[in-house]
């Protein structure tokens, strides 16, 4: 049998990490229900895990969901509103002859590939997700939303609105009846969600289904391509590597994952410490001792995933940038010259899978992070599986 490809064993790590800071909240449900079903009044299963079902779908729209379509909103606004710096590439002219060939050399139609070239003064080539905005009426309220969020005297009005009705509601008698306002009321309420679900429908058919990834070349990327042109097209090569994976996109959901998988972690590990036994003193010793080691273990491995899967993307994209030897040597002398300028982890890491052909031992929190993601899922499931198969009393809450 022959061995993975290095980039085949990369592309692997990438999807376990995602796989441990996703696998909390997808347990969320199973673990939830499985203390749903115990107590004096225990509920069916299916109801049990349909409630915690929706229950986990809610709080995944409200801490990583809600936020990245926010984000989604404002960058499209800003994004806009620079444009004026930005001018599509003419592939036709001689000067941008080099770098259209070495996108035809890696399988890229440049016809296609919405790239833009800049009078940037750093000169680095970006591979960027540009979001874009409901059409119509929808996306002009969006543009609307984004700029009031922009101004702190909104925030402020607001704040001070809400501080002044907590304190004067229950002395001030409104002029008219309340119950006169329950139809108006349930109107309003129904056409924000009809609103609502229709802004979330374009946000992810424009940038997820149908993504605009638009590839940002400084003009002084042609001089580098002329002066050094192995290291240039080694650096493009890396480029091209995110744009055919889908990388901009990926960042974007590492900067709001995370935080659902953390708020899984502690989920999972009190109900799976709400259904262990503690009815004496030993029990309740070892019951406590498995809370803090699977809460540790779950917060851990989400810590050291969501470090790592930067690293691996970006070594996944050395790996397929460096065809031969003689590009992998420039790339290497590239990431030591940024290393002795501005030192970090992740450029070592880079390093070291470069000098030894991306076929040594994976960075050094992986094995780590697959341990703790490990005794995090045996100290979660280990209890729901008892519950189910009845191994462990429905002991009440």
């Amino acid at each position: 049998m022959t061995a993975p490809s290095p980039v085949r064993r990369l592309r692997r790590a990438e999807r376990t990490c995602w796989v441990i800071l996703l696998a909390p909240v997808c347990a969320a449900p199973v673990t939830g229900a499985s203390v749903m079903t115990t107590g004096d009044e225990p509920l069916s299963a299916p109801v049990a895990i349909g409630g915690t079902a929706l229950l986990a779908v809610l709080l995944l729209f409200a801490l990583t969901l809600g936020p990245l379509i926010n984000e989604w909103r404002s960058a499209s606004l800003s994004g806009r509103e620079a444009q004026e710096g930005l001018h599509p590439v003419d592939w036709s002219k001689k000067g941008w002859a080099r770098i259209r060939d070495t996108f035809h050399a890696a399988g890229v139609d440049t016809e296609r590939l919405n790239a833009v070239s800049s009078w940037s003064p750093v000169s680095n080539l970006k591979v960027l997700h540009v979001p874009q905005r409901s059409p119509g009426r929808l996306g002009r309220m969006e543009d609307w939303g984004a700029r009031l969020q922009r101004r702190k005297s909104v925030w402020a009005a607001s704040a001070a609105a809400g501080v002044a009705f907590a304190v004067l509601r229950d002395r001030v008698s409104l002029p008219f009846d309340g119950d006169g306002l329950l139809i108006p009321g349930t109107v309003v309420v129904a056409v924000l969600w009809v609103a609502a679900g229709t802004f979330i429908y374009h946000a992810f058919a424009l940038n997820v289904r149908r993504p605009t990834v638009q590839v940002a070349i400084p003009q002084g990327w042609r001089t580098l391509l002329r002066s050094s042109p192995a290291t240039g097209a080694v650096l493009l090569r890396h480029e091209i590597s995110h744009l055919r994976h889908g990388d901009p996109m990926r960042r974007r959901y590492l900067a709001h994952v995370p935080g659902a998988g953390k708020f899984a972690v502690v989920f999972d590990s009190v109900t799976a410490l709400g259904i262990t036994p503690l009815e004496t003193s030993g029990q309740t010793i070892a019951s406590m001792s498995a809370f803090v080691i699977t809460l540790i273990g779950g917060l851990y491995a989400n810590s050291r995933a969501h470090r790592l899967l930067v690293t691996l993307i970006e070594t996944r994209a050395d790996a397929e940038a460096a065809t031969d030897e003689e590009s992998a040597r420039h790339l290497a002398a590239f990431l030591a010259r940024q290393q002795a300028t501005a030192p970090t982890v992740q450029k070592a890491d880079r390093l070291r899978a470069l000098s030894s052909h991306w076929t040594g031992r994976r960075p050094a929190p992986y094995p780590r992070a697959v341990a703790a993601a490990w005794v995090f899922a045996v100290g979660t499931c280990a209890p729901a599986i008892g519950i189910w198969t009845g191994v462990l009393d429905r002991a009440p809450l």
